[in-house]
C-alpha cells in the first residue's frame, strides 16, 4: 500500500488506527479530520471509538441513517480477503460487542436524547448499536413522531369507514373479473379503513393499481366531504418533474364512464402535481417555507414515488402537514431507495406490517397486477423479485436468461438479450441497442419521418413536437454506472454516434428529393454543443426555468431558427381532459444536464417506458443489487431487454440492498 500524506491530528493513536481504512477507501480524509477537529477539546475519547464516529459521518454518503457497528466491516469493507489479511489493511475490531459497549459508554453519545452530545446511539431490536450522527438522529427522531401523529390523528374532515367503502367501491370493482372481485373488496376495505385517519401507507409493484386507487380515493373524499368539490384542497406532488407530470396526466385519465359528479371529475382533472421541493418551498440553503410553523395550505397531501424521498425530505413533509389533514404516501418498496439517506418508504412499510404498530391500519398492500397481459414477461418477473424467496430469485434469473419460458397462454415469450459484453460484439450490440430509438415509434424515427416528408420546419409545429415528445417514452437505455463503456457516459458516446449519423441520412434524403439529386447524408444542425435529436436530461432543481431534476427534453429547432430544448408540459384540452403540451428552452439556458440516451437506473425512478433496455457492467459491483434489477424491469410498461453476463445477473439478483436504519424500530 501505497504511503499517505500525514494529517497531523491531535489524537495521533487515531490517525494511526484511521490511515489505513483512508488508504482502503473505507473512509475519507475528511471523515476523520471532521471527527478529529470536533472532539479535540472534548473529553479523552479511544481511538476505536473515534474510529466508529468517523464511520457513522461515513456511512450517510452510502445512504445510511447511521453506522451499525456489527455489520460495519460487510457494508463498508472496499478489500477483497487477501486485502483484508494484509498486514497494512484495515485493522476491524474483533470483538463488535465490546466495541459497542465503549461507543455506548463514551460521553460525546446521547442514548436517550441526552442535549448537547456530538453521536446518538439507537439500540436495534436484534440488540445491535445504530450510531448517528445528533442530527440525522433527530431527523430520524422527528419523523417517527411526526408519522405517529398523523397515524393516531383524526382528520378534520372526518370520513367513516362505511361511507367511503360505499363510495369506493364502485369505483374500484368496476369491470373487475368474477375470480378477482373478492381481493378487489378486501383491498376496497383496507383502503377505506386508513382514508379514515390521517395516514395513508398505498403500497403495490407495477400495474397494481396503486395511481388508480389513490385517484378514487380522492374522489370518495370529494363526495364524502365536499360534494361540491369547491372546499376540498388537494396537493399532489411527487419527487421528481417527470413524476410530477405523470401523476397530473394520471389524474385526468380513465374518469369517463366512472360515477362521478361533472363537479368532482372537473376537480380531478384540473388537479396539478408539482415537486415535493416546490410543494415546501424549498430553496437551495434547505430552508423550506412551509413547516410546523406554516402548515400547508391543504386537506389531503398525495405523494407518489414515495420510495425516491429520502429521510431528511420526509421529515420535512410530515412537518408541514397541519394538524387534521390527511397525507396519502404511494409507491413501490421493492424499488431502489432514494439517492441520499435512508430507506423512508421500505421502512414504513416493514412498521405496518407489525400487528403492534400505530401504522398497520394505516397500510393498502396492492398485489393484483393488471399489467400482465400487455407485459406478461415483466409482470412475471417482477412479482417474482418481490417474493424473493431462493426459487422466486431462480425462477426470476431462468426466465430473464431465457432458459425457460411462460407458460400458457403466453407460451414461448422469452426476454431479448443483446450482445454485448464481449468487446468485438459491442458494435453490433450498439446497433441494436440504438434500433428503438431509430424505428418508427422512437423519437429519432418521428424526427426522420417528419424530415423526409415535410423537411425539419415542420418539428416547429405544436403537433409535431407534441409527438416526438410522446415518442420519448417509448424506449430508454439503462445502465448501473455512471462512467466507463458498458456505463452512461460510453452508452451515450456509442448510441449518439448512431442517432445522429440516422437523422443526418434522412436529412439528406430530404435534400436529394428537393434537389432532384442523389441522396447523401447532410450536415446535421448543431447549436451551443447540442445536436438536433438529442436526449437531454435535468441534474438539478432550477426554478428559475421551472426545471426539475429528472426532467427530459429533446432538442429540435426553435421559432427563430436556432436549436431549443423542447419539454412536455401537461395543456388543458377544452373539454377538461390533460393533453400533451410542450415549451421551448434556449439552450444556453439549460441547468446542468446530461445526455440522456442512456441514463443510470437511479435516474429512471419516476419515469416510465414502453421499452427498457438495461445495460450490466463488466464485473460485479455492490450496486448491482435485487432492487436495481427490479426498477430497471418495473420501468417498463411493454417489452423488456438486457445484456451481460449470466453469472453477474444471479449475483445482482442474490444480492439485496443493505442500509442501515432505525426508523422501522422507531414506528413499532
Amino acid at each position: 500500500m501505497s504511503p499517505r500524506t500525514a494529517l497531523h491530528l491531535c489524537h495521533r493513536e487515531f490517525e494511526a488506527m484511521a490511515a489505513p481504512f483512508c488508504a482502503a477507501g473505507v473512509l475519507d480524509d475528511d471523515d476523520v479530520l471532521i471527527v478529529d477537529a470536533a472532539t479535540a477539546r472534548l473529553a479523552p475519547v479511544s481511538a476505536r471509538v473515534l474510529l466508529a464516529f468517523a464511520l457513522a459521518l461515513r456511512a450517510q454518503r452510502d445512504g445510511h441513517v447511521g453506522v451499525d457497528l456489527a455489520r460495519a466491516r460487510k457494508l463498508f469493507d472496499r478489500g477483497d480477503e487477501a486485502d483484508e489479511a494484509a498486514a497494512d489493511g484495515p485493522a476491524w475490531p474483533q470483538d463488535t460487542a465490546q466495541w459497542q459497549r465503549e461507543v455506548l459508554d463514551s460521553p460525546l453519545v446521547a442514548r436517550h436524547g441526552e442535549p448537547d452530545r456530538l453521536f446518538a446511539a439507537q439500540t436495534l431490536p436484534d440488540d445491535r448499536l445504530l450510531l448517528m450522527t445528533a442530527r440525522m438522529a433527530d431527523e430520524q427522531a422527528r419523523l417517527a413522531r411526526g408519522l405517529l401523529r398523523l397515524a393516531r390523528e383524526a382528520p378534520a374532515l372526518a370520513a367513516p369507514v362505511g361511507e367511503l367503502r360505499a363510495r369506493l367501491e364502485p369505483l374500484l370493482t368496476r369491470g373487475v373479473s368474477p375470480e378477482l372481485l373478492a381481493a378487489k373488496r378486501q383491498s376496497v376495505q383496507a383502503l377505506a379503513t386508513a382514508a379514515s385517519g390521517s395516514l395513508v401507507l398505498l403500497t403495490g409493484g407495477p400495474g397494481t393499481g396503486k395511481t388508480f386507487g389513490v385517484k378514487a380515493l380522492i374522489a370518495a373524499l370529494y363526495a364524502v366531504c365536499d360534494p361540491t368539490a369547491d372546499r376540498l384542497r388537494v396537493a399532489l406532488a411527487a419527487p421528481t418533474g417527470k413524476a410530477a407530470v405523470r401523476m397530473t396526466e394520471a389524474m385526468a385519465e380513465q374518469l369517463d364512464g366512472l360515477p362521478l359528479t361533472p363537479a368532482v371529475a372537473q376537480a380531478l382533472r384540473s388537479l396539478p402535481a408539482m415537486t415535493v421541493h416546490k410543494l415546501l418551498g424549498l430553496s437551495p440553503d434547505g430552508r423550506a417555507r412551509y413547516g410546523s410553523d406554516r402548515p400547508l395550505d391543504a386537506d389531503v397531501v398525495v405523494v407518489d414515488e414515495t420510495s425516491m424521498v429520502d429521510l431528511p425530505l420526509m421529515r420535512k413533509l410530515v412537518e408541514a402537514v397541519r394538524p387534521g389533514a390527511r397525507l396519502v404516501l404511494i409507491g413501490d418498496p421493492d424499488q431502489l431507495a432514494s439517492v441520499d439517506v435512508g430507506t423512508v418508504l421500505a421502512d414504513l412499510y416493514a412498521a405496518s406490517l407489525s400487528p403492534t404498530s400505530p401504522l398497520n391500519p394505516c397500510g393498502v398492500r396492492y398485489t393484483v397486477n393488471h399489467r400482465f397481459a400487455k407485459a406478461p414477461l415483466v409482470s412475471a418477473v417482477a412479482m417474482a423479485l418481490q417474493a424473493a424467496t431462493e426459487a422466486s430469485r431462480d425462477e426470476a434469473w431462468q426466465l430473464l436468461c431465457g432458459h425457460c419460458a411462460l407458460p400458457s397462454p403466453h407460451d414461448g415469450l422469452r426476454f431479448d438479450r443483446i450482445a454485448l459484453a464481449p468487446p468485438a460484439a459491442r458494435p453490433q450490440g450498439l446497433d441494436d441497442l440504438a434500433a428503438p430509438y431509430l424505428s418508427a415509434r422512437g423519437h429519432g424515427g418521428v424526427i426522420a419521418q417528419h424530415v423526409r416528408t415535410s423537411g425539419s420546419a415542420s418539428l416547429r409545429e405544436p403537433a409535431v413536437r407534441a409527438e416526438v415528445l410522446a415518442a420519448m417514452a417509448s424506449y430508454r437505455v439503462l445502465a448501473v454506472h455512471r462512467r466507463g463503456t458498458m456505463g452512461v457516459s460510453g452508452l451515450n458516446e456509442g448510441l449518439g454516434e448512431r442517432v445522429r449519423a440516422f437523422l443526418a441520412r434522412a436529412l439528406g434524403e430530404r435534400k436529394g428529393v428537393s434537389s432532384d439529386g442523389p441522396a447523401q447524408p447532410a450536415t446535421l444542425p448543431r447549436h451551443a454543443g447540442h445536436w438536433l435529436g438529442e436526449l437531454v436530461l435535468v441534474t438539478e432543481n432550477a426554478y428559475d426555468v421551472d426545471l426539475r431534476n429528472g426532467d427530459v427534453g429533446v432538442v429540435l429547432p426553435g421559432e427563430a431558427g436556432l436549436l431549443v430544448a423542447v419539454f412536455p408540459v401537461t395543456d388543458t384540452a377544452p373539454d377538461g381532459a390533460a393533453r400533451l403540451g410542450s415549451r421551448e428552452l434556449a439552450l444556453a439556458r439549460l441547468p446542468a444536464h446530461l445526455p440522456a440516451l442512456a441514463m443510470t437506473v437511479h435516474k429512471s425512478q419516476g419515469s416510465q417506458f414502453g421499452r427498457v433496455a438495461l445495460v450490466l457492467p463488466d464485473r460485479d459491483a455492490a450496486l448491482l443489487t435485487r432492487e436495481l434489477v427490479y426498477t430497471a424491469l418495473t420501468r417498463a410498461s411493454g417489452t423488456f431487454a438486457w445484456a451481460g453476463q449470466e453469472a453477474l445477473l444471479r449475483a445482482a439478483l442474490g444480492r439485496a440492498v443493505e442500509r442501515a436504519s432505525g426508523l422501522a424500530a422507531g414506528l413499532g
